[in-house]
């Protein structure tokens, strides 16, 4: 990046600071580089004279202006000084030395897990300071933080949202930011709370870690969508952070952590310099003496076409940030209200553009996750020395009696208590109730009559209310049902995997229905995704489809007499006196005198439960090609 040689319109100074080049400009203004009577750098921020003539937006604008002069802590750049009487107002802001982290990200790779967990901490912090003066930054992304020597920073106030007033310069509804770092409420038009920048912050994490953006798409109306009503991506995340950035991505603003709960989780970072990857730290250090030398020539004021002062091979601080985010900032403007369009359409028309719902599975890394993982053995695993005394139960959990539930959860005993684990389980038979375990609702339901209660955190985004339950009977510790919870969710990256690489246990139930099966036999689907949990997925069509896997002894299930599949194979129809509903259960094979079951229930117009098997036995023989070699 250059700074670029003023021209003969261009002022010679702005208020107390000499004026050396100019940054950038765009739809909004333009930035220029400036220094102070003591020679300290500044970014000067002036306004288009065209957005002084809208009605009010002067004394909105000096409102919030002034608001984000409170901002002031070790990880953000913040605004120093303004003038907004004049005739085009500007305002000064600290200018840092260092790499905006989408540049690093670009030429470097990923950052490493440490490096990711010190940005992390800095832009907690930084935040907490910006949401203690009132504000909402409302625009986080790679772009707006600058990897210095001795941590992040957090830039660009200019379009912060003053939470104390909402006729600020940024309406409520207003859909200001980049889109691919935008949080649902954003892209929905609805009111941004802090919570909106915590969303922002995981989408930022995740990029940073993987280089990917975990929502982005080729479009730009589909990425809002996919923000709004699908599951992150957060396969090429390293596996240790995704405990840390998946809280932050929840659709529900009340389920992401706070800045200080977040801050609280990542723990004491290491003292020193920041742990940036080499290349980035030696581009820092060749930035101060050429800013140095910007900062010192008077020539850099000089009127003419001479070529433009070049400060390094890596862009510098708000040079990049600002130039470049002027030039994208006027476009998205100008296309704010058809991408917000195209978002209210997105239900009609993108799941039609070949990830539809027939086409779509919601389940994420998380989910993956939790299907995949040896109950028992995680269970095991997760309380290994830590089990509370006052809980009542054996500290060894070695010593407890386990056995696998119907839907590969975990049944374990301890005298004349027991204890049901049920990763990937849906909460919708919860209520959320007034606590948090590690900035996460908790869900529960007490049953006084079993003398137990039901505690589960819900970790699916949007509609989705799969999580990981715990069913505690025989004691009234719920305290202790919340601790198993926890204890889970802190191994649940190293938790063990089935070692059956066959068992439907590991397979996701929306992945084996073929797509032209849906189109053939229950279209056309609602438009949205289907919901799942981990043993299940619903579709709504003209009627609804469930696909689900099961362990069970077939023996103690009410059925009705078998239904030929053809080849050998039969089906049996569960028992039930509803003219509306046909399941087939399909026993794929024999475990440990139990069957591994795959069910497809249709449930749709009265008196026509006939049709209904037809039409289940025609998605069964679809799917059962679908499953693990081996059944």
């Amino acid at each position: 990046m250059t700074v670029q040689p003023l021209t003969h319109d261009d002022p010679r100074t702005i208020g107390r600071y000499r004026v050396l080049g100019v940054l950038g400009q765009g739809g909004m203004g333009r930035v220029l580089l400036g220094a102070g009577p003591d020679g300290r750098l500044v970014a000067i921020k002036q306004v288009h004279a065209h957005l002084l003539n809208q009605r009010g937006y002067r004394a909105r604008f000096q409102r919030e202006v002034s608001a984000s002069t409170r901002v002031s802590g070790a990880f953000t750049a913040p605004v120093v000084d303004f003038d907004m009487d004049c005739e085009t107002p500007w305002l000064a802001s600290v200018f840092v030395v260092g790499v905006p982290l989408s540049q690093a990200v670009e030429e470097c790779g990923p950052l490493p897990v440490p490096a990711v967990r010190a940005l992390a901490a800095g832009l907690a912090v930084a935040l907490q300071d910006i949401h203690r003066a009132g504000l909402v930054h409302r625009d986080l992304k790679p772009a707006n933080v600058l990897l210095t020597a001795d941590g992040p920073r957090v830039i660009d106030f200019g379009i912060a949202y003053m939470m104390e007033n909402p006729g600020g310069l940024t309406e409520t509804g207003s859909t200001l930011g980049s889109p691919a770092f935008m949080s649902p409420e954003q892209t929905l038009g609805e009111p941004i709370t802090a919570a909106s920048d915590m969303f922002a912050l995981g989408s930022v994490l995740a990029t940073a870690a993987s280089g990917t953006n975990p929502f982005a798409t080729s479009s730009v109306a589909y990425t809002l969508f996919q923000i709004a009503h699908g599951e992150s991506d957060l396969r090429t995340v390293p596996a240790e952070l995704r405990p840390v950035i998946a809280p932050c991505l929840h659709k529900d603003p009340d389920l992401r952590p706070t800045p200080a709960q977040l801050i609280a989780q990542l723990g004491r970072q290491s003292e020193g310099p920041a742990p940036w990857p080499e290349p980035i730290r030696r581009a820092i250090e060749r930035q101060g003496p050429g800013l140095t030398g910007v900062a010192g020539d008077r020539d850099a004021t000089l009127v003419g076409s001479r070529t433009p002062r070049s400060v390094g091979p890596l862009r510098t601080a708000e040079m990049t940030a600002s130039g470049s985010r002027l030039r994208r900032k006027s476009l998205w403007l100008s296309f704010a209200a058809l991408l917000m369009i195209a978002t209210a359409l997105a239900g009609v028309l993108v799941w039609k553009a070949g990830n539809n719902p027939r086409a779509s599975s919601v389940a994420d890394t998380s989910l993956t996750t939790l299907r995949e993982a040896d109950s028992c053995a995680w269970l095991r695993q997760a309380l290994t020395r830590s089990v509370p005394a006052e809980s009542g139960w054996d500290p060894n959990p070695a010593t407890w009696t386990t056995s696998v539930s119907y839907t590969w959860g975990c049944i374990a005993k301890s005298g004349d208590q027991r204890l049901l684990v049920q990763p990937g389980d849906t909460t919708a038979l919860m209520e959320p109730i007034d606590a948090q375990l590690n900035g996460m609702r908790l869900y529960g339901s007490d049953d006084s009559e079993a003398v137990g209660c039901f505690r589960g955190v819900k970790l699916g985004g949007g509609e989705q209310v799969w999580g990981i339950t715990v069913d505690l009977t025989h004691a009234r510790n719920c305290d202790f049902a919340v601790h198993v919870i926890e204890r889970l969710l802190a191994t649940r990256t190293t938790a063990p995997k089935w070692a059956d690489a066959i068992s439907l246990a590991r397979i996701d139930p929306c992945e084996v229905v073929p797509h032209a099966a849906l189109d053939a036999t229950i279209g056309p689907l609602s438009q949205s995704p289907p919901l799942t949990t981990a043993r299940s997925c619903h579709w709504d069509g003209s009627s609804t489809l469930e696909v689900g896997t099961q362990l069970s002894d077939l023996s103690t299930i009410r059925v009705d007499p078998a239904l030929d599949l053809g080849n050998g194979r039969t089906a049996f129809p569960r028992t039930t006196s509803l003219s509306s509903v046909c399941e087939l259960l399909y026993p794929v094979r024999t475990v440990a005198n139990e069957q591994e079951i795959v069910s497809v229930r249709i449930d749709g117009v009265q008196g026509a439960r006939e049709a209904h098997c037809g039409t289940a036995r025609s998605i069964l023989l679809a799917l059962i090609g679908q499953l693990p070699a081996g059944n």
